[in-house]
């Protein structure tokens, strides 16, 4: 039923072109001073519009998406999944122009999960003597962009905690 009335529609529409083209060229042809020719004016506009309508109809895919891309998965045979995931994320951050608060969510959760291995917490003034001033900063401060030996120092600090 939808199906139907939009066949209907699609031919409204090139009626009411033809219709527009005739008129207009009729219209051209009066202000130009000369005879309209009637039927190669019909069989003019008529060839167009049906052209026209046949590429419309024959398409009937989804116009291009020209946008970014600013995910994409390229993982080689045996490459971790987890490893491809942080590597992106440390390359689109050193490379973005603009603040990105993901490598901020992931060291802070890759710092809990790492504390709540180790059955310590992040309160304690003593782990906080351990994440370090860097860690702790990029942890507990709004997002910024991070340079690439502050980054290393982070995962570094995480990787280095111990019971």
């Amino acid at each position: 039923m939808v199906r139907r009335n939009l066949g209907a529609r699609r031919w409204a529409v090139r009626g009411l072109l033809v219709v527009g083209g005739i008129a207009g060229l009729t219209i051209f042809a009066l202000i130009e001073d000369t005879r309209p020719r009637p039927v190669p004016t019909l069989l003019l506009v008529g060839a167009v519009v049906a052209i026209f309508g046949m590429l419309s109809d024959s398409s009937g895919t989804d116009p291009a998406d020209w946008s970014p891309m600013s995910d994409y998965t390229t993982t080689t045979a045996g490459q971790d999944a987890g490893l491809a995931g942080n590597l992106r994320l440390l390359e689109n951050h050193l490379t973005a122009r603009q603040v990105d608060p993901l490598l901020q969510a992931r060291l802070t959760r890759m710092t809990d999960d790492r504390l709540s291995q180790l059955g310590l917490s992040r309160g304690d003034p003593d782990v906080r003597r351990r994440l370090g001033p860097t860690l702790t900063g990029v942890i507990d401060g709004p997002p910024r962009s991070l340079q690439r030996a502050e980054i290393e120092e982070c995962i570094r600090r995480i990787e280095e905690l111990t019971p």
